[in-house]
């Protein structure tokens, strides 16, 4: 990863956050000054989602409900703020006053005023529901009384603002067992956690905002992060002159030519099949690699090249193996991949890759091969792990939900689902079994890599599910790795590009558009344009289907 700067962004999880809070308080700022700080942060998301909802400043009814912790604590606070701002208050509480502890039982005294038990009938009055019971430290299923109650509470048609995290989604890993409150707003403290960005958990934040309650960013020096989020402040600095505009390319950048922008090969299916890695091919391209050679099988590479035209082809041996490419061409990355086929003679192939120095992507059927070749004994994860692209970090695997199963079914969606593991945990782990930075795409993309970095990228867009966008983000990954960007800032920067080359050309886009929508975001990169993403409106769905 290049070195961060001012705009990189930590993720936390509720452990870290809760030692960001310890360190804090150690450090000499009361935590009940930290409640209130959140308190009134939450006050003000309510004043202000309840004017944009009635379009009126007035006061209104409104109806807070409390856990047993510091995030019912945050409610209560809150309570008191509204109430002096001339609003009407009724609180719920999942315990008795008397079992609050700490900070929040201070809050609890402070207000003062009646403690009602929750029920439904609290809200029948309000205009709006505070939903202050369980923050991003839960890690259980909510059953039974509290179960109904947020389903009575989803079903009211009432604007909710959440505190932390909406109760009910788990904090760690953005996964809901059961029930989970639907908030129109949530309204976090110093950092975001995974089960803000991660899937189904972030469906249900509705419109999240990070607040700054007093702790200083010096504490994460100890806490760590347990993940970054892609924006260009974590790979812009390892920026290819190439794709800078003309006016702050300074030195030896000026005189560059296509020999020192990298040459990636990507090897291509049969003449029917043959659109994928053209795509692949032109999208590399695009992403500034000085050369790029289409590798088809032999008997189909006049086909190939007629579709083609700044592209090179270079044919596969007779037999189907590339040792005769690279000795003609020096290569910096191989695409292997795109609709290739998933016979015996393409895992042969790809076996081949390995032993090669140089950078390796493999996406869709290279990592269907691998799965095949894993399950039947042929190979194992060694293979990948000792290979010349792994030891010098260059091996990347783009799979999606579909293909990730079958390389590594006990990581799945469906195993995460049922063991209540995370995404990022999940995706970490591919990334150290097989030595690639893993680029599990979905919604909520993660890019892990085996060290124990990571990045989540939030922003799924509806208009990428449509057929080749996956052939295109690998063709991004591997022209930006061509010209020498590092491994991770390669892939981060492919998904960030992909997705806002979505959301800019919006409905109707095909796969092409994708590729020719690049150019102008490169120039937007370097005049502050583009690179604040909007949270309000993504998606759940995201590139190509499962299976």
């Amino acid at each position: 990863m290049s070195d961060l700067n001012e705009t990189a962004v930590e993720i936390l999880t509720p452990a870290e956050m809760g030692e960001a809070d310890r360190l804090t308080i150690e450090g000499g700022i009361p935590g009940y000054q930290l409640m209130e700080a959140a308190g009134a942060a939450v006050a003000r998301e309510a004043m202000d989602l309840l004017e944009q909802k009635t379009g009126s400043s007035a006061s209104g009814m409104v109806c807070i409900l409390c856990g047993p912790g510091n995030n019912g604590g945050d409610g209560f606070v809150a309570a008191q703020l509204l109430e002096e701002e001339g609003w009407s208050v009724i609180i719920g509480c999942s315990v008795d006053v008397d079992d609050l502890s700490g900070d929040a039982r201070r809050a609890a005294d402070e207000w003062g005023d009646e403690v009602y038990s929750l029920s439904a009938k609290l809200w029948e009055d309000a205009d709006l529901v505070i939903d202050a019971m369980f923050g991003a430290g839960l890690d259980r299923p909510l059953q039974g009384e509290l179960a109904d109650l947020i389903d009575d509470l989803n079903a009211s048609g009432l604007p909710v603002v959440s505190v932390d995290l909406p109760s009910g989604v788990q904090g760690a890993s953005g996964q809901v067992s059961g029930v989970a409150v639907r908030a129109d707003r949530t309204v976090t403290f110093f950092r975001k956690k995974p089960g803000h960005l991660l899937y189904p958990g972030k469906s249900f934040c509705g419109r999240l905002s990070v607040e700054d309650i007093g702790i200083s960013a010096d504490v994460l020096d100890e806490t760590g992060c347990c993940a970054f989020e892609n924006t260009p402040g974590l790979w812009l600095n390892n920026w290819p002159d190439a794709l800078k505009p003309l006016h702050i390319i300074h030195g030896e950048g000026l005189s560059v030519h296509k020999f020192h922008r990298g040459h990636c090969l990507v090897f291509c299916g049969d003449a029917l099949h043959s659109g994928a890695a053209r795509l692949s091919a032109r999208a590399a391209l695009r992403a500034g690699a000085g050369l790029v050679t289409l590798v088809p099988p032999a008997r189909d590479a006049l086909h190939v090249a007629s579709h083609v035209t700044s592209i090179m082809v270079e044919p596969l041996s007779e037999d189907g193996t590339a040792g005769d490419i690279f000795n003609k061409k020096d290569c910096d990355v191989l695409l292997v991949g795109p609709a290739l086929g998933t016979g015996e003679k393409q895992r042969k192939l790809i076996y081949s890759l390995f032993e090669q120095d140089m950078g390796l992507v493999f996406d869709a059927d290279a990592v269907t091969c691998l799965a095949e070749g894993v399950s039947s004994g042929e190979i194992d994860f060694d293979l990948l792990k000792n290979s010349a692209a792994a030891q010098s970090g260059r091996l990347v695997m783009t799979p999606h939900e579909g293909e990730f199963a079958r390389l590594f079914p006990d990581l799945s969606y469906r195993t995460r689902e049922e063991k209540r593991l995370s995404k990022l945990d999940c995706a970490l782990a591919a990334a150290q079994r097989t030595h690639a930075i893993v680029v599990l795409k979905g919604a909520d993309t993660v890019i892990a890599c085996p060290d124990g970095y990571a990045v989540i990228h939030s922003h799924g867009v509806p208009y990428l599910a449509t057929a080749g966008s996956g052939d295109v983000l690998v063709g991004i990954v591997a022209g930006l790795m061509a010209q020498g960007v590092p491994t991770l800032d390669a892939a981060c920067a492919g998904v960030w590009l992909h997705s806002k080359a979505g959301q800019e050309l919006g409905p109707g886009l095909i796969s092409e558009d994708l590729v020719e929508a690049l150019p102008g975001l490169y120039s937007d990169l370097f005049e502050g344009r583009h690179l604040d993403d909007d949270d309000d409106d993504v998606s759940d769905e995201f590139e190509d289907d499962e299976d």
